[in-house]
């Protein structure tokens, strides 16, 4: 199992590991070349002597220097393009490079768990503070992307499932200031549920509060 991230993963990282799972980091999945490396080098990264994977979890961490208030700081009308380059890189390009170049690495039957978002929720509903429509897009993108892969023909030949985890905030140091989303869970919650997810013999598609 290979846990992929950004920031702030190594409680999330402690967890998984203390259920009984390796758990690997890996800092950039944008970057094809070096995600294509490293996947064709997987097994030479860990200890044992297997040579499959019974599942890949993507969860990628979201957290600009100067955490949640830096996030939600531009409207639309003002929001500049590296950023919302930034979104896709990490909720599109990076799920697609996972997907793609990690398959090889799972048996047949096993699963891919794919962290999204609640905030898609909130259509219509966001609160004025929270100018996060670019990311709650790149979301919906990623979301999409999940689904195509459910009915990917290699996934179906091989029984591969994609579970999908939307959880509402989670605890971290992106939210530490002001303001706060009004649900913030800890992240003990969402490793509980991704542990589940790998257990489960059904597709996993579920909001977490």
């Amino acid at each position: 199992m290979i846990a992929s991230v950004r920031e702030h993963h190594q409680r999330a990282q402690e967890k998984l590991s203390q259920k009984g799972a390796f758990v690997d980091v890996i800092k950039d999945v944008a970057d094809r070349e070096r995600m294509e490396a490293y996947s064709n080098n997987f097994f030479d990264y860990f200890p044992g002597n297997f040579n499959k994977l019974d599942g890949v979890i993507y969860a990628v961490g979201h957290c600009p220097p100067n955490g949640f208030p830096e996030a939600v700081k531009y409207p639309l009308s003002q929001l500049p393009l590296e950023r919302y380059l930034n979104e896709i890189n990490m909720h599109q390009v990076g799920v697609l490079n996972v997907f793609q170049c990690m398959l090889k690495n799972l048996k047949d039957g096993g699963c891919f768990v794919f962290i999204s978002s609640a905030i898609t929720r909130l259509k219509g509903q966001f609160p004025p503070f929270l100018q996060a429509h670019h990311y709650a897009s790149a979301i919906s993108a990623k979301d999409w992307l999940v689904e195509g892969m459910r009915h990917d023909p290699i996934t179906t030949r091989r029984r591969i499932k994609v579970h999908r985890l939307a959880p509402v905030a989670v605890d971290s140091p992106f939210f530490d200031g002001s303001p706060r989303p009004p649900e913030i869970i800890p992240i003990s919650t969402v490793v509980d549920e991704i542990v589940l997810a790998l257990e489960s013999e059904e597709i996993v598609d579920k909001q977490i509060t």
